[in-house]
């Protein structure tokens, strides 16, 4: 049932996304740089799945739901990566998570009930940011203030992704937002300094085709058959398997308070 598909596919998202810290790392590139490229890789491959409809699909840029989630999906990953440069990865995706909370909390917006699971999830979310800001303070606090950012514009993101999944189907969603999160990083790419080689390529593929193209469309298909409160609830194996990745592929062994 759709129910039991939904389960699947923000399941399988989670996976995908725990690993993109990583990608991040290897890649060696300025946060929005990385994003950029990331979103390029979406929309030149979005554009050939969708070449009979891309018109039609981009007259739907007029929809202000689809531009402000474009914007969001663009301060959401340029936070997240700057921050995982800067503070520890377990850290950084404990923080992002608040993303969440914010999600539950404007749940009412989309005439969705808090139930107790979504206050549960709010309490567990916000003590353990207060432990976590306990072992993080000798970090460094602009990682953590961009981590925070990125949870708060992921929270915003998931609230505008579910209004802009009434008047647009998943995978043209992924593509506007790709188009707009392109438009607002390009001036990154002459103001900013970076390297690119094979390796690089590599990863940018894998991240902007699986890490962006399939996850997104899988997360926001899931918010049409899960109401928001236990999508958001399920983000939370996401950094269950960031912290697993970037102990396995990085070295990083999480904190205590982690």
């Amino acid at each position: 049932n759709n129910s039991k598909k939904g389960l699947i596919e923000i399941l399988s998202s989670t996976v995908i996304w725990g690993s993109i810290p990583v990608f991040a790392i290897w890649s060696m590139l300025p946060s929005p740089v990385f994003v950029f490229f990331r979103v390029l890789i979406s929309f030149l491959l979005l554009s050939i799945i969708l070449r009979k409809n891309l018109i039609k699909i981009l007259k739907k840029l007029s929809n202000f739901y689809v531009i402000l989630s474009g914007i969001l999906l663009s301060l959401n990953w340029v936070f997240l990566f700057y921050a995982v440069f800067m503070i520890p990865v377990s850290e950084a995706i404990i923080f992002y998570y608040t993303g969440p909370v914010i999600a539950i909390l404007f749940s009412p917006f989309l005439k969705e009930k808090i139930n107790n699971g979504g206050l549960l999830n709010i309490f567990v979310s916000f003590t353990g940011i207060i432990i976590m800001s306990l072992g993080s303070l000798n970090l460094n606090i602009i990682g953590i203030i961009l981590a925070l950012l990125s949870g708060i514009t992921y929270g915003l993101l998931s609230v505008t992704s579910k209004f802009s999944s009434r008047y647009v189907n998943s995978i043209d969603l992924v593509f506007l937002q790709s188009v707009i999160s392109a438009i607002i990083l390009l001036p990154f790419l002459f103001i900013t300094k970076f390297i690119i080689n094979y390796d690089v390529i590599i990863i940018i593929i894998i991240s902007g085709s699986v890490q962006t193209v399939l996850a997104l469309f899988l997360w926001y298909d899931s918010l049409k058959n899960l109401n928001i409160q236990i999508v958001s609830i399920l983000s939370y194996l996401d950094p269950v398997f960031a912290i697993i990745f970037a102990l396995i592929l990085l070295g990083q062994i999480p904190s205590l308070y982690t």
